[in-house]
């Protein structure tokens, strides 16, 4: 059976906020160009993702990239050559991030170093003035996120945007609100899974394999499809209970102490609840890895890989929304300098301020729910959101 695209009409796209924001945001990119006023900006942080942004930001006419950091300095050296490629202007490196911040000419920074170092350096960046985007996850302790988000409420602050880059895929985007809005009906139940062949995954010097600095599977990556779920759900589960093994790779690593496969259920006060598997242990075959996250509702489901709607009712054809890869980190990018515009420039049609893809509070409300399942998986019990807000509150440690 054909999938068309799925049709919306002018009022009621332009009424879903979020999509709305997204197509206007495209619209001026594409208007402005490298007419639109430079940001200059400064990377903390020249690994694998550190790179891929680097990369993306070189895509976007109106970046200046002109200072960068790293304390290897061969990842830095690597940084200046394929920015002076792209640009023919080869930025000042760094081996500390107190010395690139000490830059007066700096307008942003952007983070991605391993999630230990997320809170310091975060906070640093927004205490020194400059706007920043930081990779998720916001921090990994809620006491750290709280301080973050504190350093961010008066009117002066910086921009500060997190990278949950599906909050800026209009798949994403369109589907959520699609959900939201009750198209498909009630809210039944959603499945997800990361499964990859590529374990044991280590990270530069160990880090991946390391709790203490990467918070674990559940709050490093899975903490995308817990915002995810959150989005659609409008906020955190009120339990989960989980089971895992953490000794798949001890052999070869016998230090190793990250989860390698864990499944989780959890449930919302509505009744939704969701399944959720990862592990690094899977067959290197198509039929057993990948990435999925799809939600069924009483009328119908949504498949976000691929953006298929498909109804229970057989005689409704597929529908599919903004089918195809979507260049979310570019649009992630995109709305982060628009929000720098408008913020050092008076407001005005063309840079009208655009709300950060989410808030400091769901990304803290991911952290939150990454906690949930790492407690419930390591304790094979039911863990209610109340345990860990409390956990959170007395400074009690959450490892």
């Amino acid at each position: 059976m054909s999938m068309p695209p799925i049709s919306l009409n002018r009022r009621r796209f332009l009424g879903c906020s979020a999509a709305a924001g997204l197509a206007l945001s495209q619209g001026r990119v594409a208007e402005a160009g490298a007419e639109a006023t430079p940001v200059r900006l400064g990377l903390i942080g020249l690994g694998t993702r550190g790179t891929s942004l680097l990369r993306t930001l070189l895509e976007i006419p109106s970046s200046r990239i002109v200072a960068l950091c790293d304390l290897e300095a061969k990842h830095t050296i690597r940084a200046q050559g394929i920015v002076e490629k792209a640009r023919n202007s080869r930025p000042e490196g760094y081996r500390s991030p107190a010395q690139l911040l000490e830059r007066s000419d700096l307008d942003a920074v952007v983070v991605a170093l391993p999630c230990d170092l997320h809170a310091s350096v975060n906070l640093a960046v927004i205490q020194a003035g400059k706007h920043l985007y930081a990779e998720k996850p916001l921090a990994l302790t809620l006491q750290e996120c709280d301080k973050l988000i504190a350093e961010t409420r008066s009117e002066t602050a910086p921009v500060v945007h997190i990278g949950f880059q599906r909050r800026s895929n209009p798949r994403y985007r369109a589907g959520v609100e699609l959900l939201r809005q009750g198209d498909l009906g009630n809210l039944v139940s959603g499945h997800s899974a990361w499964l990859s062949s590529n374990g044991p995954m280590n990270g530069h010097n160990g880090w991946l394999s390391q709790r203490e600095r990467s918070g674990d599977w559940m709050v490093e990556q899975a903490i995308h499809v817990w915002d995810v779920f959150n989005w659609i759900a409008g906020g955190p589960p009120i339990q989960a209970s989980g089971r895992g093994r953490r000794d798949l790779f001890r052999a070869e690593q016998p230090q190793r102490d990250v989860t390698d496969h864990y499944s989780a259920e959890l449930e919302w006060a509505n009744g939704f609840h969701v399944s959720f598997t990862q592990s690094w242990i899977a067959p290197p075959d198509d039929r057993f890895t990948g990435v999925k996250l799809q939600v069924v509702a009483e009328a119908g489901g949504l498949d976000f890989s691929s953006g298929t709607i498909t109804y229970r009712d057989r005689e409704r054809p597929r529908q599919t929304l903004f089918p195809g890869n979507q260049p979310d980190t570019r649009l992630a990018m995109e709305s982060f300098l628009d929000a720098i515009r408008a913020k050092l420039g008076p407001p005005s049609a063309s840079t009208a301020p655009l709300p950060a893809p989410l808030t400091l509070q769901e990304a803290r409300d991911a952290t939150l729910t990454g906690l949930l399942v790492r407690k419930a998986v390591d304790e094979g019990r039911t863990i209610t959101l109340d345990e860990i807000r409390q956990e959170g509150s007395t400074g009690q440690a959450l490892s």
